[in-house]
């Protein structure tokens, strides 16, 4: 099975450029900065699921808050959707042909209301396809189905089939677990995009690879959509203000 998606070249923010950033981030900012952070779906485009149900576009404009997303929820695309979306404080960006479980934590699971207490997850399993994740500080623990991997405060991209599974740790501190094979493990700490790894079913060798499919300004809005900034903004030369 082929590990790197032939990602839909329509799905949202594969072409961002710095300009093209700039608009659509201003865009979603509207819960960010100074003001709460909004949890729920921000953006979907095509086919999207929320624990089966069908949830449209149309759905988000005409609500006065987001469409919620339970900590644990199950949320899947078709082949030509893909979501933003807020749990607690962390944030995600789900790819076309995917499917994802998230984990609560029991200490905040069973807050269900947006404005209230902000509900947090332990984790997912990406059964399949890709996504893009931001963490607040804290431990979450990461399936797919050829690893596991233990990530604190950490922005990550993975790319999860029934044979091999691409991450790249973006920023922070991981340790990967394969599942299968010789069951190898790797602590992986990262400032930008250092050191992607596959990791194989069966073998469970863990090898390296390169950076792919994901891009800087993706992760500048998931991170400004919970009213952070990723740690390379700035300390690369990046401008946060031109975001």
């Amino acid at each position: 099975m082929e590990l790197f998606l032939d990602l839909d070249r329509r799905r949202v923010l594969l072409s961002l450029s710095a300009i093209g950033a700039t608009g659509l981030i201003s865009s979603l900012l509207s819960g960010c900065g100074a003001k709460p952070i909004v949890s729920g779906l921000r953006r979907s485009s095509g086919d999207v699921f929320i624990n089966g149900e069908a949830v449209s576009a149309d759905n988000i404009k005409k609500r006065s808050a987001a469409v919620l997303v339970a900590p644990d929820a199950t949320v899947s695309t078709g082949k030509s959707g893909s979501a933003v979306f807020v749990v607690g404080k962390d944030a995600f960006l789900l790819r076309k042909n995917s499917r994802l479980t998230l984990v609560p934590n029991k200490k905040t699971a069973l807050t269900k209301k947006i404005g209230e207490e902000l509900p947090q997850i332990s984790g997912f399993k990406l059964h399949s396809g890709a996504l893009m994740s931001v963490f607040s500080p804290g431990v979450r623990k990461l399936r797919t189905p050829t690893a596991q991997i233990g990530v604190r405060g950490t922005g990550v991209y993975i790319e999860a089939s029934a044979d091999k599974s691409y991450i790249c740790t973006c920023y922070g501190l991981v340790k990967i677990d394969a599942l299968d094979g010789e069951k190898n493990s790797e602590i992986v700490k990262t400032i930008h995009h250092d050191s992607p790894r596959i990791i194989h079913g069966l073998t469970g060798i863990i090898e390296k690879a390169p950076m792919v499919n994901h891009k800087d300004a993706e992760l500048v809005l998931l991170e400004s959509l919970v009213g952070r900034k990723p740690p390379f903004v700035g300390a690369l030369g990046m401008v946060s203000e031109s975001y």
